[in-house]
């Protein structure tokens, strides 16, 4: 049952400065931006030093890049998978002034995760420690979610 005192609790709670959502968006992004330089760059130093041709990346067909450019590649491409759901779990709980600490508590555990999983896989790769954060990081983008229904709801 809730109380007078609990629903005052909620609204205090959602009082926060709904702008505090956009930094670890701003965060991701910019992790997003530099995995993808770092591609670009290791792409430019390989076809400089003649490990991969540059026909290859015309169809990405003609002959083969290297194990380590594909790794690249391939995290870049899992930085277009998950988090663009937290990008619209960000956006919404905004545009609709549903941030609160908790929303913005997952925001930060999904950004710090999501950290994580490049450094596991761009070096060492171990795919248990990998498959645990990104486990982790499909959690606290869920629970992003259910704090903007739970807000939406409660209206």
């Amino acid at each position: 049952m809730l109380t007078s005192n609990n629903n005052q609790t909620f609204r205090t709670q959602k009082v926060m400065d709904q702008v505090s959502i956009i930094y670890p968006a701003l965060v991701m992004f910019a992790h997003t931006m530099i995995i993808i330089f770092t591609m670009g760059l290791a792409r430019f130093i390989a076809i400089h030093k003649g490990d991969v041709s540059i026909k290859f990346f015309r169809t990405y067909s003609e002959g083969a890049q290297t194990e380590r450019l594909h790794l690249i590649a391939r995290h870049v491409q899992n930085l277009f998978e998950v988090p663009p759901l937290f990008y619209l779990g960000c956006l919404f709980l905004f545009v609709t002034n549903s941030v609160t600490s908790v929303a913005l508590g997952f925001a930060w555990a999904f950004v710090g995760l999501r950290l994580v999983h490049s450094i596991i896989h761009l070096s060492v790769n171990n795919v248990s420690y990998r498959f645990f954060c990104f486990g982790a990081g499909l959690m606290t983008v869920s629970g992003l979610w259910i704090c903007l229904a739970v807000a939406l709801l409660s209206r």
